[in-house]
């Protein structure tokens, strides 16, 4: 497993910069100001999270599409600020 931990970790890091696509699922349970999400691909509840970090809460909604791009990697999961358009 920490094998593993770490080839994801340095998959994760390789999309610091990237632009994504993220769907979001609302309010972190574990951060009351930030917003999670998940990538295309990624299950609820099995694959690692997306935080979203510096997106208005009361701008998006679950369920939505929103774009951002990678600002952090933390082992399996990342942190996406918003794109400007």
């Amino acid at each position: 497993m920490s094998r593993q931990k770490r080839i994801v970790a340095q998959s994760q890091k390789a999309r610091i910069g990237s632009e994504v696509e993220v769907m979001v699922d609302g309010p972190s349970p574990e951060h009351d100001l930030v917003l999670q999400g998940r990538l295309e691909g990624q299950a609820p509840d099995i694959d690692a999270l997306v935080y979203l970090t510096d997106f208005d809460p009361d701008a998006v909604r679950q369920g939505q599409l929103v774009r951002g791009r990678v600002v952090e990697a933390r082992d399996y999961d990342v942190i996406v600020s918003p794109v400007s358009p």
